[in-house]
């Protein structure tokens, strides 16, 4: 089983209207336009079955929380925990059909989540604040702050149950190896300037992915950069059942290095859009999200790649597996459920 990782697209949801632009980073900036733009054609006759019918009542914190900015998406065992603006925690218990709020001691922006046992989990955001979750995410308290670092962390992965890595603007890497202490890293010989946008472990390599194809593999300890022939950002990182690592990013570059690799190799995904979130599936596939409310799913052994209808205009920024196949998204505006079988029945994406 691949590690367990959450790759925030904090930098793909640039829609936090707030002085805070500069704290979370370029990587947020840079997807403004991305957010704000609506695409200029749909498929022609694509049906989508994505979204539970909104609340009559749309003024509530609970139907804003679920159709706001979302940045991050994990499991809790059966729940469902997804993290985004102003300190949001929802809670779903029916594979995304309906969600609750958590209730946290922070109004800040929460960029990632993950889950490496059913009732103990992490948070990451902005502040490089860290919050910690024993009971599947009902209850959260502050492990870590530093407000005035003007840094925020975009992922965090579990390289194993007490061991969480994460990483974010301007070069800043935390670690606990005891999952209540963290400890601050920088990669050496690293400009400050670049974030480190994606995180993914591989056993106890780590990858890092970020600004322009900067690439950097930890092994034993040590840091070696092994950039990609591509100067555009990565936002989402996996680890394949097989152990390969994978890069995905700005204009669908798309990236795989098997364990030993001297180098990447590209993927053509056939696709303009950026990729901000990925998530390996239980068939063997990827599910892939990014800008325009796009959805595709790649399956790594033979490098098929399947486009699913648009969901909506806005970017997605992560995405979970549920139940039959079926994808629970989230991004720019909140929650969307997504069944690709039912995409297959009809004929359309592919």
């Amino acid at each position: 089983m691949a590690p367990t990782s959450a790759c925030a697209a904090a930098p793909r949801l640039a829609t936090v209207e707030s002085a805070t632009a500069r704290s979370i980073g370029a990587r947020v900036r840079r997807l403004a336009l991305a957010l704000s733009s609506i695409a200029a054609l749909v498929q022609a006759g694509a049906s989508s079955s994505w979204a539970a019918p909104a609340p009559e009542n749309t003024d509530t914190p609970l139907w804003r929380a679920t159709h706001g900015l979302l940045l991050g998406i994990a499991r809790a065992g059966t729940r469902l925990v997804a993290v985004g603006n102003g300190g949001a925690v929802l809670l779903s218990d029916d594979e995304g059909a309906t969600w609750r709020t958590a209730k946290t001691p922070t109004d800040e922006l929460l960029a990632a989540v993950v889950f490496p046992t059913p009732k103990e989990g992490w948070i990451a955001g902005q502040d490089e604040l860290i919050l910690h979750s024993t009971d599947a995410g009902e209850t959260w308290t502050q492990q870590y702050m530093k407000a005035d670092a003007d840094q925020t962390l975009f992922t965090i992965i579990s390289i194993a149950p007490n061991h969480l890595f994460t990483s974010g603007a301007y070069d800043l890497i935390l670690e606990s190896e005891d999952g209540a202490t963290w400890k601050e890293s920088k990669i050496d010989n690293l400009d400050d300037d670049y974030h480190l946008n994606c995180a993914t472990a591989r056993g106890n390599d780590v990858l890092v992915t970020g600004e322009s194809g900067h690439a950097f593999i930890r092994y034993a300890g040590a840091w070696t950069p092994m950039k990609m022939d591509y100067d555009g950002s990565q936002f989402a990182c996996l680890t394949g059942a097989d152990g390969t690592f994978y890069s995905f990013g700005l204009r669908g570059s798309a990236f795989k290095a098997a364990a030993g690799a001297p180098k990447w190799t590209r993927i053509d995904l056939a696709t303009q859009i950026s990729i901000f979130g990925a998530t390996n599936l239980a068939d063997g596939r990827m599910a892939l999200v990014g800008s325009s409310g796009s959805v595709l799913l790649l399956d790594p052994a033979s490098g098929k790649v399947t486009t699913l209808p648009q969901i909506t205009e806005k970017a997605l920024s992560a995405v979970a597996e549920g139940k039959n196949g079926k994808l629970i998204v989230v991004g720019a505006d909140g929650v969307h459920l997504v069944d690709p079988a039912a995409t297959a029945a009809a004929g359309v994406g592919q």
